[in-house]
């Protein structure tokens, strides 16, 4: 009897050292996984700021685009398209690169025209023709897919803009300078709408579509096809512009792109 008792104490004292072990091999295994994670969020929040332009990162030694994408969790086509970087390999240390929305956030700002954009998007889905895709982990530009609307100096660059998103670039031009059709298609839209002033809005091949705002006139109707080149309109400053001006702006669907990388590159 006394031998089992000897055999059953000795059997509980291993299960009972096994427990220990364990459990201090998931409290140690706890342990450096919440000092790790401590150390990653302050080295990664102190890198993370806000100004009156947004949430932006500034770029440390040795850290790249594609790195910098990866930790916020947002694509680096679209971290470079918000930032202008047309070059990956051209980031310093202390640059500011501000972070564009999240996937899962609605990546465009509500239009008026986002309807005239989903109607045409519905009436040719089965034939559309998409244009190559960035793939998420390289930068892609498309310099020359469409040309040069109007020949002038960027008032103001694609991103964000005193706190606000700017979906396109404004191209200071003169009053009545006419305006030319980037690229081969159909105007969707030829008419006003709210801020925009005096709009133009040509579907293109790939579920593009290129917009032309703040005009003074517009030469073309709805329904009517253009070729690159041809002139759709005149330069004014209806709507909501301060002066004389194009704005444009490329959209993919409703998702707007930083229109420089798909416009040839001025030396």
């Amino acid at each position: 009897m006394g031998g089992v008792n000897n055999r059953e104490q000795k059997a509980e004292n291993r299960r009972q050292k096994t427990e220990g072990r364990n459990s201090f091999s998931v409290v140690h295994f706890l342990s450096i996984f919440c000092l790790l994670f401590s150390v990653f969020w302050f080295l990664h929040s102190c890198a993370t700021g806000f100004d009156q332009k947004g949430k932006f990162h500034v770029v440390r030694k040795g850290e790249t685009l594609q790195w910098i994408a990866r930790s916020y969790r947002v694509s680096s086509q679209d971290l470079a398209e918000e930032n202008g970087i047309t070059d990956p390999k051209k980031i310093n240390a202390g640059q500011k690169l501000y972070l564009p929305e999240r996937r899962h956030k609605r990546r465009f700002k509500k239009l008026p025209f986002d309807e005239v954009i989903a109607k045409s998007l519905a009436e040719d889905r089965r034939s559309a023709k998409r244009e190559p895709r960035a793939n998420g982990k390289k930068v892609s530009t498309y310099h020359g897919t469409f040309q040069w609307p109007v020949q002038g100096r960027i008032m103001s660059g694609f991103g964000i803009r005193n706190g606000r998103r700017h979906d396109g670039i404004d191209i200071s031009a003169d009053s009545g300078t006419p305006i030319h059709a980037a690229g081969i298609g159909k105007v969707v839209f030829s008419g006003e709408m709210r801020g925009y002033g005096k709009l133009i809005l040509i579907k293109h091949e790939g579920s593009f579509f290129t917009a032309y705002a703040h005009n003074s006139s517009n030469l073309k109707k709805e329904g009517e096809s253009v070729k690159k080149g041809d002139v759709i309109a005149k330069v004014g400053m209806t709507g909501r512009a301060t002066g004389p001006h194009l704005h444009f702006e490329v959209r993919e669907g409703h998702k707007a792109r930083n229109p420089l990388f798909f416009l040839p590159v001025v030396r």
